[in-house]
């Protein structure tokens, strides 16, 4: 027996070691890119005029942008390098391998392939730290990524490209005394040089509106700045918001007609901001608000409270509709189960949201 126990656990050793390498020759390493993700769960809210249809997935991502380039094709980005991808309206997302743990905050593509996404250079822990702000370019739909710092920025919010070329974005950079500095900025050669221009953002709301060819922003004492021109140059607009209180968010429906939501009051203009009027908008602030048409819109107010707690309770969402370019709303109660976050609209008539893991469809119905 002595002498077969030798050759018994050789046979043995070998047979495992065989078996090891077949195991290590079938296997796959597992790639990002190809971590799909359908919904767990699926529900449809039909509301006055608009279906919300909401679907909960296994991921979660902390959100900060959110881009749809048709009603198909459409992408998310947040915290920690997050990309993912749907390419069937959201049924199911596929993570991207972004190369990177800096915290993403903006998405643009211009078609299928090319795309950008952008990132703040603060309060990460990856190899990409200290390098400053970072912005991501695909050619082939979101596969693979090549990077670009920029040491002196912060971070690169809003990005909007006209082509591979043309673009323009919100830059912050460090001002006076460790000061954020909120910059517009554009750039001809796809993002790899941006010339930042001299008018400040100040105001809280620190996104792009763009309605046609113009685009408009909030600036200081309660001013908006608009371009026709990529952002080449931009016209200052006077606004009768209140001087104890900044713009806080912007809304165009087209070139002509847009909203301006200064804190304590709501405007509306015809003209494309030269003049403005005040409106008795049922709700205090613009929110989710969303036109189909000139006369048709709704708006979701988000309702909380605070029980005792240092932060407020999120209790659910009120839905306002008009037909009458917002004259008249109707109202409905208090819906437990809404809550949106960051919205995109690739159409007129459809449109996509995103929290944590739910992403919304919005359609309209009627």
């Amino acid at each position: 027996m002595s002498n077969l126990y030798p050759i018994i656990m050789s046979k043995i050793s070998t047979g495992i070691l065989l078996v090891a390498i077949f195991l290590i020759g079938c296997s796959k390493p597992i790639n990002e890119a190809e971590t799909k993700f359908n919904p767990i769960d699926n529900t449809v809210l039909s509301l006055d005029g608009w279906e919300f249809s909401k679907s909960t997935y296994d991921f979660s991502i902390n959100s900060r942008g959110l881009y749809f380039l048709n009603s198909e094709i459409g992408f998310v980005v947040g915290y920690n390098g997050d990309i993912y991808k749907t390419t069937d309206s959201g049924e199911m997302w596929t993570k991207q391998n972004s190369g990177t743990t800096l915290h993403l905050h903006s998405v643009f593509f211009i078609n299928e392939n090319v795309g950008f996404v952008s990132s703040q250079s603060m309060n990460c822990l990856g190899a990409d730290c200290n390098k400053g702000c970072l912005l991501l370019k695909t050619t082939n739909g979101g596969e693979t990524w090549t990077k670009t710092f920029f040491p002196n920025y912060l971070s690169i919010h809003s990005l909007k490209f006209f082509d591979e070329l043309k673009g323009v974005a919100i830059i912050y950079t460090t001002g006076n005394n460790g000061m954020q500095n909120k910059k517009l900025a554009t750039t001809s050669d796809g993002g790899i040089n941006w010339s930042i221009n001299n008018l400040e953002i100040i105001a809280p709301y620190d996104e792009l509106v763009f309605a046609g060819n113009l685009i408009f922003v909030a600036g200081k004492n309660q001013r908006i700045y608009k371009s026709s021109d990529y952002g080449q140059t931009w016209t200052t607009l006077n606004t009768p918001v209140k001087t104890t209180y900044d713009i806080r968010e912007l809304y165009f429906y087209n070139e002509t007609i847009g909203y301006i939501d200064g804190i304590s009051e709501i405007f509306k203009t015809t003209d494309g901001g030269l003049s403005w009027t005040k409106t008795n908008f049922p709700f205090d602030g613009l929110g989710t608000l969303h036109f189909s048409n000139e006369n048709e819109g709704f708006h979701l107010e988000y309702v909380s409270a605070y029980e005792g707690g240092d932060w407020p309770v999120f209790k659910g969402s009120i839905y306002y509709r008009t037909k009458d370019g917002g004259i008249t709303w109707t109202k409905s109660e208090l819906i437990p189960s809404l809550s949106m976050n960051l919205t995109n609209f690739p159409q007129r008539e459809l449109g996509f949201a995103f929290w944590g893991s739910t992403l919304y469809r919005m359609k309209k119905i009627d």
